[in-house]
């Protein structure tokens, strides 16, 4: 079985583009909750579209090990590859 192994993913987030938009827009701020959580989450969802897209770029038969690391500005998922 061949292996692609520790394939490194990654991509920086920023909220300052949020913060920038509710320091001008206060009343918007109020009923949106955890947005720094749906940031990281929508990064992730990102970075999982690109580890499908590469699976199938070398016709991957499955995904083994998955490891995900969260920074203060960045996430990296390490995915292994079994062919």
């Amino acid at each position: 079985m061949l292996k692609y192994q520790n394939i490194v993913f990654q991509k920086n987030y920023s909220l300052e583009i949020l913060m920038n938009f509710f320091a001008k827009f206060p009343e918007e701020k109020r009923g949106r909750k955890k947005f720094k959580e749906k940031e990281i989450q929508n990064t992730k969802i990102l970075i999982y579209e690109d580890i499908f897209k590469k699976a199938v770029k070398i016709k991957a038969k499955c995904i083994g090990r998955i490891k995900e690391s969260i920074s203060k500005n960045s996430i990296k998922i390490t995915v292994s590859f079994y062919q």
